[in-house]
């Protein structure tokens, strides 16, 4: 999977769904759980936002990967470059049985 910048990610999640939910605890993580028609579900992922956040390499797009309930690098790698609409990734999820 392709290395991407943290903020690149979240204006991403942003347009497609997601809202931010800061961490309780105070350890710079923002969490991102996707909404649908003004319900949150369980579909999250998180960063961490401090001074030393970084790009996310190949082993952590493993985990965003797995976090958004991705079936393929290659369908991850399409919903970060806006390729997967957000109605087409939704439409999986539910064919998935994820929501």
């Amino acid at each position: 999977m392709k290395v991407r910048k943290p903020a690149d990610m979240t204006r991403v999640l942003s347009k497609k769904g997601f809202i931010a939910v800061p961490s309780k605890k105070k350890n710079h993580h923002i969490f991102y759980y996707l909404t649908i028609d003004g319900i949150t579900t369980d579909i999250y992922t998180y960063f961490s936002h401090g001074k030393d956040s970084s790009d996310c390499g190949k082993g952590l797009m493993g985990e965003i990967k797995k976090q958004l309930r991705f079936d393929s690098a290659n369908d991850c790698d399409n919903f970060f470059e806006c390729t997967l609409t957000k109605e087409a990734y939704i439409e999986k999820l539910k064919k998935k049985g994820e929501i």
